[in-house]
């Protein structure tokens, strides 16, 4: 191996420790409650040479979020490359959202549960979550042009079903599904939650 190619390997196991251990403390103590010093004191390394890596705290975090919206595309495509109807696709992206929020809550808490003020919304690092929203808008509005919720615009559509699905994965998360639903098979009641929350849409296009 080359000296270059082994400065690069070594450069990129530096910026991935910075980046775990920024994880962790994020989710653990919040973003506001991190400083740059407490990320370099995890892995044992100078708060100065952070910034051969990162310009500052707010691009770690939009990193991560970054990752985290590539790992959940990557999911969600290889569940719905397989699913042809509009409505059908909308609703397991429902459940695929739920599912990725419970097997990823580190990643889920940063990518969602921060404050937009926090990280970089226009810059490179957030392309992957605007690639998100993208997609589900789009199958959306495959859905409406299909009669699939009625006479409504597609704002009221995107914001009704994502603030649901949100939600609900939150109440998953912090055990309170778990607590109040008696020891219900969660598989089933989310299909049953979905069907509740789109049956305007089924009614639609069943026709």
């Amino acid at each position: 191996m080359s000296t270059q190619k082994r400065r690069e390997r070594d450069k990129e196991k530096m910026r991935r420790r910075i980046l775990d251990a920024a994880k962790q403390l994020f989710v653990k103590d919040g973003f506001d409650n991190v400083s740059l010093r407490r990320i370099a004191s995890a892995i044992e390394y100078s708060p100065a040479a952070i910034y051969r890596y990162f310009k500052n705290k707010r691009e770690i975090l939009s990193v991560l979020r970054d990752e985290g919206f590539e790992l959940y595309l990557q999911r969600q495509a290889e569940r719905m490359r397989e699913i042809p109807d509009p409505l059908e696709r909308l609703k397991e992206s429902g459940k695929g959202y739920i599912r990725f929020a419970m097997t990823n809550p580190g990643y889920f808490r940063l990518m969602f549960c921060t404050d937009c003020e926090q990280v970089d919304l226009e810059g490179k690092w957030a392309e992957s979550s605007m690639r998100s929203y993208t997609h589900f808008r789009s199958n959306v509005e495959e859905c409406l042009a299909l009669g699939s919720f009625g006479d409504i615009d597609a704002d009221t559509v995107v914001f009704s079903l994502w603030s649901g699905v949100h939600g609900l994965a939150h109440l998953i998360n912090t055990g309170q599904v778990a607590a109040l639903s008696g020891g219900l098979d969660l598989d089933p009641l989310l299909d049953r939650i979905l069907w509740f929350c789109m049956r305007p849409g089924d009614k639609e296009h069943e026709k």
